[in-house]
């Protein structure tokens, strides 16, 4: 179960819909709640997911992804970061959202968060970022850096509204080789 469905003591409900009041309440009749659709829950990464994870970058240009980032690559990083790297998949196995982390040492990095577009706008990737900012915390991980493109203002408010904040006086610099 994830982090962020753990924190939830009880199941959400609606108890109907809100309606402005024009004059004097009316006896209202009892409605009976309606749940909520069950709030959703990451899993770790696979390297059966990978092909789908690749297929998520590429189409997600804010993602920055890289080609050199293929299935052998992302394999072998799992075999020591699976915990980290978190998908959400459908009930038919289907993923649609997915974020790539690791650490060394004490500090960790977020390499890549991405949500297909269809899937947007659901807290799938507060989901991610909360369950893998735990499984950090059980590692010991106690600093973790990411970078966010310029003008990402979706990226910028999920990484914010969890606990990060720019890095005053930095500049991040890469070099590939």
């Amino acid at each position: 179960m994830s982090a962020a469905a753990l924190a939830l003591d009880e199941p959400h409900v609606l108890v109907g819909p809100y309606e402005p009041r024009t004059s004097a309440p009316a006896p209202a009749a009892p409605v009976a709640p309606v749940a909520l659709v069950p709030p959703a829950v990451s899993e770790p990464m696979t390297a059966a997911d990978i092909p789908q994870v690749i297929e998520l970058l590429r189409a997600a240009p804010q993602a920055a992804y890289c080609e050199w980032e293929d299935e052998r690559l992302l394999s072998g990083h799992l075999a020591h970061s699976s915990d980290l790297c978190r998908v959400i998949r459908t009930p038919s196995g289907r993923v649609v959202a997915a974020l790539l982390a690791g650490s060394f040492g004490v500090r960790g990095s977020i390499s890549h968060a991405v949500v297909d577009p269809g899937h947007r706008r659901l807290g799938l990737a507060r989901v991610l970022a909360v369950d893998t900012l735990a499984a950090f915390r059980r590692r010991g991980v106690n600093r973790i850096f990411l970078a966010v493109l310029d003008g990402n203002e979706a990226a910028t408010a999920l990484w914010t509204g969890v606990g990060f904040r720019p890095a005053l006086g930095e500049r991040t610099f890469e070099c590939d080789l």
